[in-house]
């Protein structure tokens, strides 16, 4: 449960109250609080439900948020509705879906194969190194409620740019997941976050003030 004083601090960053850079603005209010529909989003509310993993609302904002930076390389880690998501955004993207389990559901399997992803299974932690060196760096990378998700953090923190972007799911799930999140945020290479309650987004352009944005999506 939310104290006031977060709720506060949530509800004025919602409203874009408090947010003096332009670009965290827009990005605030016309694509994390985006209302208007997208063409994609039946097909993703369908596989949602197929999946049942993910609520479709979390399922569209992920696609807003690949639709909108447009990573040209996107690992998703542990989740094939994430994968449909950024993949239905990205279908002309390097695409990979790294997973513990061998088989996913049937909807899943054809929507990523529409968008050209990859999907291996095994030692996630393993495989996100191996991809990683093998895209040269992190593009945008989501990490799902996993119970090795610090040590994928950390991996993924080593290769990350100014481009990348990771999506951490789950960060208020308990105390463990916010004390991850908050180091997270402390990193020194984390420039922009956003904690969204139920997953947090990593941004790392140098180039930027750091600020840490608290919102309820």
């Amino acid at each position: 449960m939310l104290k006031f004083g977060d709720w506060i601090n949530r509800k004025r960053h919602n409203r874009g109250y408090g947010i003096q850079s332009p670009s965290s603005f827009f990005f605030v209010t016309q694509v994390l609080k985006e209302r208007y529909p997208y063409y994609a989003y039946p097909e993703l509310d369908s596989i949602a439900e197929a999946c049942d993993e993910m609520s479709s609302k979390k399922c569209r904002l992920l696609f807003r948020i690949a639709n909108y930076l447009k990573p040209t390389d996107c690992i998703t880690i542990g989740s094939a509705t994430a994968a449909c998501a950024i993949g239905s955004a990205r279908r002309n993207a390097t695409q990979r879906l790294i997973t513990s389990e061998t088989t996913l559901p049937g909807e899943a399997q054809t929507h990523l194969a529409a968008c050209g992803c990859r999907h291996t299974s095994g030692d996630t932690a393993q495989q996100l190194n191996d991809a990683l060196k093998e895209a040269g760096g992190c593009g945008l990378l989501y990490i799902n409620k996993s119970n090795n998700r610090a040590q994928l953090l950390n991996t993924a923190l080593k290769h990350t740019n100014k481009e990348s972007i990771i999506i951490v799911d789950g960060i208020h799930a308990d105390k463990e997941s916010e004390e991850l999140w908050l180091q997270a945020v402390g990193n020194p290479k984390s420039i922009i976050t956003y904690d969204l309650y139920t997953l947090g987004i990593l941004l790392f352009n140098n180039d930027r003030v750091k600020q840490n944005y608290t919102l309820k999506i």
